[in-house]
């Protein structure tokens, strides 16, 4: 083999170019994509026929490829956040609310320290003006995220369906956005968000108001409850972005395990441990909500807005209220009316009106590709 031979040279032939115009170079030397499935980035020896120097050839995922991951994980983060809502209904017929809160997040931090002493650990890079991660920080955070909430829809789904959950929870942006531009200040009011604030109170109002007209079966205080479950959603996500140089599976280890040792003694206390029964449906849905819908779920999230950016991953909301829906009614048999699904058309308008360029760079985006 020649000492000019550039397959044996590797990735210093690039810096060898022949001896040819700047134009024949540039021809020459531009990446070629080709899509094979499983390969990221391989290069191919050139053959004896090539007189100058076309070496460089990028194996990797095509457009559509990577259009296809980014859907994928899309629709997975909104299946799997939408029907936490079903399992939490099949688990409450052998559980009581703290009973069945506590080994979900008690199995979610099993599961996610497993995680995190499998999976590599990432170096994130950490400045002098990142607030300071104590585990005070962490266990607040942990509250909001997991454990209160966790425990106000599982008590508030005793006395109400699971549709009409996801529904209510699918104000948790709007909570968002009147705590993080409204209280807060953190974000530039918009008339978008005007708007929204708006119309996600008058879908509620719509919903709460034919609801109690026609005498159907709705519980104030468990619409209240998941309602404040949101507002604690949306609390949880204004200080979880204050946490930076962490890695996504540590901060949801930590968040969760200050959840477990907050809800133990309450199911000690309020959840009856001695009558506490456990069947293989209430077993199967409180492993797969510990797993898939509180670790899983938070990896893939995180996941999407590395690859996609967190304007794609932003649809998820739209998702989650309406898997919920359709979950409750044909798994659950849910009886849904047709004010609701206006109300939650209401909501999901509410959305898009407080960020309308999410569906608008996107579109723009697939017209490109």
């Amino acid at each position: 083999m020649r000492r000019d031979d550039p397959y044996r040279q590797g990735r210093r032939c690039a810096l060898h170019p022949c001896k040819r115009s700047p134009s024949i170079q540039k021809r020459v030397f531009r990446t070629i994509p080709i899509s094979v499935p499983g390969t990221d980035y391989i290069r191919l020896r050139p053959t004896d026929t090539w007189k100058l120097n076309p070496w460089l050839i990028t194996l990797g995922p095509s457009k559509s490829d990577s259009l296809m991951l980014k859907f994928t994980l899309l629709l997975l983060v909104g299946a799997l956040w939408g029907s936490q809502y079903i399992f939490i209904k099949v688990a409450l017929v052998d559980l009581s609310p703290p009973a069945l809160t506590f080994f979900r997040i008690a199995i979610g931090t099993l599961f996610i320290a497993i995680l995190c002493a499998v999976l590599p650990k990432e170096r994130t890079p950490r400045s002098s003006s990142d607030p300071p991660s104590a585990w005070w920080w962490f266990a607040i955070i942990g509250l909001l995220e997991a454990a209160i909430p966790a425990l106000l829809i599982a008590w508030g789904e005793v006395r109400m369906e699971s549709s009409l959950a996801a529904i209510l929870l699918g104000t948790t942006p709007l909570f968002t956005i009147v705590l993080s531009c409204f209280l807060l200040r953190l974000e530039r009011i918009r008339t978008g968000i005007i708007v929204a604030v708006v119309l996600g109170f008058a879908g509620l109002v719509f919903l709460f108001a034919f609801r109690m007209q026609f005498d159907q079966s709705i519980h104030v205080l468990s619409s209240l409850a998941v309602l404040l479950a949101a507002l604690s959603f949306a609390l949880s996500l204004v200080l979880l972005a204050q946490v930076k140089g962490h890695s996504p599976q540590n901060v949801a280890r930590n968040l969760m395990f200050w959840a477990m040792i907050a809800l133990l003694p309450v199911w000690l206390i309020w959840g009856s441990p001695s009558e506490t029964r456990f069947e293989w449906a209430s077993i199967g849905a409180v492993v797969y909500l510990g797993t898939l819908g509180s670790s899983i779920v938070f990896l893939l999230y995180v996941q999407l807005i590395r690859i996609a950016g967190a304007t794609f991953a932003s649809l998820s909301n739209y998702l989650v209220p309406v898997v919920g829906v359709i979950l409750g009614v044909t798994l659950g048999r849910d009886q849904i009316l047709m004010t609701d699904l206006i109300a939650l058309a209401i909501i999901l308008s509410a959305l898009f009106a407080a960020n309308p360029s999410t569906l608008g760079r996107f579109s723009r985006k697939k017209r490109i590709q």
